[in-house]
């Protein structure tokens, strides 16, 4: 059985009980006044979409294209407050007279920093960032504009601490938070991504299914916070590293605007495109629409995007296709509000994986391969595959398409309740139903190139068998005209490399039903959180050969045969390109897991003197995870004529022998060992618990100057991969249970936001405990092993972001990572280096005092913001330190710089008021960097082993090849918008 089925029925009770509580429609008082004014910045530009709110009485409105706002206040006096997320906030005292006009001109100054912006994330009660206990980075709609990324995880190298990984194009990147480990595959461990306050999918760490998949950055976006640690693991589950929470426009303002917005690009420039169709590239459309509904109290938002892209790696087929739309609408109620949630997206993005290199530590093109800058390992030769469909148990064909990359199709429902209930309690209830599935495909980095001349060779135990000398030709090749192997492409190598259909079909319905109570200086906080996801794992490894060199094309490999044995009939290596069709050295896994999440918070905020804030928390997490998959096993079926020469297939020779596979001829090789699933299951139904718990204060000097301090204990319970792929190696039936994480941290900080400087200084540690790892490592076949072990991490630094204003409408930024994250405990059972005499078997080796792999010691950024009627110019370099590859720190890659920047033109007067042109660019000075290389090729090797001299006086690192993913390369886009 599942976890109780009636939960989802359970899940959502707080939303009709709040709902019945909504009272009817105040009447206005019918005495009564306008209030007009404009909104501007320093430079008397206007600020479109600034907020505009009269205390007593909650009356507020946002400003038109114009910076000009109007609202209708019943005669009295009031509070006016002016906002606008970049700015500081403006409080102005005005009154309002029956019958007469009352005006209200704001200009407010830039705060870069946004130390004045109240902050909803990760806080039990929303308050600016100055007045926090915590590290928050915000950033509102223009910055996440300025950033120029190329996706969700590109724009958060904005948040100091975060080491992000994003050179796999648009979605499916990972992001690592203050040196917590995460590696290429993880993607968003340790933290949660959530859309207006609720997780975007539970489960943020999912092989080939990053959460970052399920979501884009368009116009519908009003503002980013991202909190860093701290509180996080109160407000979220699973999310000690920190909470990023995209807020959604939501209609405010008492008339319609919207934007759209047409970009194009120089993507079509480095296709097979000629002539004009180059500058269709790149085709995007953005829109967004928001407003009150007219002779209803209802607000609404709308919008999406859709776009066609070639890609800035172009395989021979567009890689980013699609487009999505969500939608809100608002109930504003005298006492609190009912806003509901849709969205849709059928958006599929390339991913881009790692292409061949040569020099481990100093990675330089091989000559006829792929390039850094434009070059990849996937192409349309290879675009279309089919192969007997091994979750079939090969019965029937499995084709996927290459140019679906990552496809997701997520759709969902949300719901957002608040009321105040008075005398000092207020409610509030969010929930989530979504629909989440997605497909994969791509072609993926096993083992570093090999010479063609050297598989060849392992075939030469033929022979004696009546096997000749192996024949290449292209797999696409009608005439199979054989090419001369040993010169291919100047280098005579050939790729062997994963082709790994994968499809995750996810469902999850999410409740976070949170109570409220101020009692003096305490404001009391207690809720109960729900979440239930179904997972589904569908996938399968497969081998094929493929030439080195750029956008290449798969080999087939034959055999010509002689005597009776063969009968004439050649060796079929391959087909169609593939070397092994559901290897049986690989993974087939065709699971599904359920996992029930449930938690109970409590927190208290206690503000003890003016100066002085303490607050607390605890949150209990329970999750009950129960699933099932099948066993797999090789197919058996010896072909009999060849057992006598090359023996029965057995556990010993891998199943290989005279097993003839799927069509039962021993001769065609790549269905030999064919992966099946049998019918015994391998089940699993396991329960754990968290408690995590958060201590923090925060004392103002002034209100320019606050500091802070905080510690924070909190747990990681496993997630769906755990049990998908944990198969006991010893003994299929048993699922390895995992352990609850432990991350510990502990920072404190100095918060300034004076009128022309912003600064935030956190120095932070972190121990991190019981921290899942997998080694992975590749043998000469293809195969791959993958062996999970834990170890203990630590990390000690400082962040640094700080803002400064010189003179009006100039703003620089900084940005730093100064940390050591470091293994404390972890061993790994690697292979002994070769060496004469020749040792077999396998060693252990303790890393303790290794650097983690992947992340950098040092991250920087510096970045210039002017702006001067109408036209804003804006920069960013951004610097990745030196790290290393692996876990042995054998692999060192190279530090390097990028170059973000762009100009922006608004038009604010005259017939095209409201037209903005904008080109940007990222990486502008198109530097070659890398992003990670393929650890599995290095953790086989000591560092002393690959600094030893070759016969031809290289060291073997500079004489080994590897796979590394290069970062993306310059891109430049053009956009046209008209806002209203």
């Amino acid at each position: 059985m599942t976890p109780n089925t009636t939960l989802l029925g359970r899940l959502f009770p707080a939303v009709a009980i709040v709902c019945a509580l909504a009272p009817a429609a105040y009447a206005q008082n019918a005495a009564s006044g306008p209030v007009t004014g404009t909104v501007t910045d320093e430079q008397r530009q206007p600020l479109v979409g600034a907020t505009v709110v009269l205390n007593p009485g909650n009356l507020g409105t946002t400003t038109g294209a114009d910076g000009s706002f109007s609202l209708t206040a019943p005669a009295g006096s009031y509070t006016a407050t002016v906002s606008y997320l970049g700015y500081k906030v403006a409080n102005q005292a005005i009154t309002v007279t029956a019958g007469g006009t009352a005006t209200l001109n704001a200009s407010l100054a830039r705060d870069p920093l946004l130390m004045d912006g109240v902050v909803v994330t990760g806080n039990f009660n929303p308050q600016s960032k100055l007045e926090s206990s915590t590290a928050v980075t915000t950033l509102n709609a223009r910055q996440i504009q300025n950033r120029v990324s190329r996706g969700t995880a590109d724009l958060l190298m904005a948040v100091p601490g975060f080491r992000v990984n994003s050179d796999g194009g648009e979605a499916a990147n990972s992001v690592s938070p203050r040196g917590l480990p995460v590696n290429a595959e993880s993607g968003f461990g340790f933290l949660q991504l959530m859309e207006d306050g609720l997780p975007i999918l539970e489960v943020g760490s999912l092989t080939f299914a990053k959460s970052d998949i399920h979501f884009r950055v368009d116009e519908t976006i009003d503002r980013l916070e991202v909190l860093r640690g701290g509180s996080a693991g109160l407000a979220a589950n699973n999310a000690p590293g920190g909470i990023v929470n995209f807020l959604s426009k939501t209609g405010t303002g008492d008339k319609l605007h919207g934007i759209v917005r047409l970009t194009g690009g120089d993507q079509g420039f480095y296709s097979d495109r000629t002539g004009l169709a180059q500058l269709g590239g790149l085709q995007r459309i953005d829109a967004n629409l928001g407003g009150p509904i007219k002779g209803t109290p209802l607000r609404f938002n709308i919008g999406g995007f859709y776009r066609y892209d070639v890609g800035t790696r172009y395989a021979g087929f567009p890689a980013n296709v699609g487009g999505g739309v969500k939608a809100n609408v608002t109930y504003n109620l005298k006492n609190g509000y009912v806003r509901l949630y849709g969205k849709y997206l059928n958006d599929r993005v390339a991913y881009y994986t790692s292409i061949p290199y040569q020099n481990l530590n100093n990675p330089q093109q091989i000559p006829g391969g792929p390039d850094f800058r434009r070059g990849t390992m996937v192409s349309q030769f290879q675009q279309v595959t089919t192969i007997p469909n091994p979750f079939n148990n090969g019965q029937g064909d499995l084709t996927r398409d290459l140019a679906n990359g990552q496809h997701t199709r997520y759709k969902a429902v949300s719901s957002e309740v608040f009321f105040d209930l008075g005398n000092g309690f207020t409610l509030t209830d969010n929930a989530r139903l979504l629909d989440a599935n997605l497909s994969t495909d791509g072609v993926y980095d096993i083992q570093p190139p090999i010479p063609g001349l050297g598989l060849a060779a392992q075939y030469a135990a033929l022979r004696p068998l009546g096997a000749g000398t192996p024949v290449f030709t292209y797999a696409d090749d009608p005439t199979r005209t054989p090419i001369d192997i040993a010169n291919l492409n100047g280098n005579g190598l050939v790729n062997l490399a994963g082709i790994f259909p994968d499809d995750k079909p996810a469902t999850n319905a999410i409740n976070n039903l949170k109570l409220q109570k101020t009692v003096g200086k305490h404001q009391l906080t207690g809720g109960f959180y729900a979440s239930r996801y179904t997972i589904k794992e569908r996938l399968s490894y497969n081998l094929v050969v493929q030439e080195v060199a750029n956008r290449p094309r798969l080999l087939n490999i034959t055999i010509p045969t002689q005597g009776p044995l063969f009968g004439g009939q050649p060796i079929e290596v391959t087909k169609n390109g593939f070397l092994f069709q559901s290897l049986g050295s690989g993974v087939l896994f065709n699971s599904t897991n359920t996992t029930q999440v449930l938690s109970y918070y409590a927190g208290d905020q206690w503000q003890a003197t003016d100066k002085l804030r303490f607050d607390g928390g605890v949150r209990l997490e329970t999750s009950h995870a129960k699933g099932f998959s099948p066993k797999t096993a090789v197919l058996i079926n010896p072909d009999s004529r060849f057992t006598p020469f090359v023996g029965p297939p057995t556990a010993a020779n891998g199943f290989g022998g005279s097993n003839g596979g799927l069509d039962g001829q021993y001769r065609t090789f790549y269905d030999n060992r064919f992966l099946q699933n049998v019918s015994d299951l391998r089940t699993w139904d396991f329960n754990f618990s968290t408690f995590n718990y958060s201590l923090g204060a925060n004392y103002k000097f002034s209100d320019q100057v606050a500091t802070y301090a905080r510690y924070s204990n909190s747990g990681v319970a496993p997630t769906n991969d755990q049990f998908a792929y944990g198969v006991n190696p010893r003994d299929q039936s048993v699922t390895i249970r995992g352990e609850v994480q432990r991350v510990l941290q502990a920072e404190a900080g100095v918060k300034v936001a004076s009128g022309k400087f912003s600064a935030g200084v956190v120095p932070f540690y972190s121990r991190n405990t019981n921290i899942p790892f997998t080694i992975q490592t590749s043998d000469a076949n293809g195969g791959l092993t993958l062996v999970p072990q834990r170890g203990n991490v630590d990390n000690l630094g400082v962040e640094v972001e700080a803002a400064y204003s010189p003179v009006a409408g100039l703003t620089l930024r900084g940005i730093g990572t100064v940390q050591r994250p470091r293994f404390l405990d972890f061993n790994i059972q690697v292979p002994f280096d070769p060496q004469t005499p020749a040792r077999t078997g396998t060693q252990v080796i303790n890393l303790k005092g290794n650097k983690l792999e992947d992340t950098p010691d040092l991250l920087l950024e510096g970045g210039a913001d002017y702006t001067y009627r109408g036209f804003n110019l804006f920069a960013n370099y951004r610097w990745f330190g030196e790290r290393f590859a692996t876990k042995r720190n054998n692999l060192l890659l190279p530090s390097y710089g990028v170059l973000f920047g762009g100009i922006v033109y608004d038009v604010t007067s005259g017939n095209l008021k409201g037209v903005q042109v904008r080109v940007q660019g990222s990486n502008l000075l198109n530097t070659i960097g890398f992003g990670d290389a393929a650890a599995r090729n290095g953790e086989n090797f000591s560092a002393e082993y690959l600094k030893t001299r070759a016969a031809n006086g290289k060291t073997i690192a500079e004489n080994a090849y590897n796979l590394v993913r290069p970062i993306l390369p310059r891109n430049v886009t053009v956009s046209v918008a008209y806002s209203f």
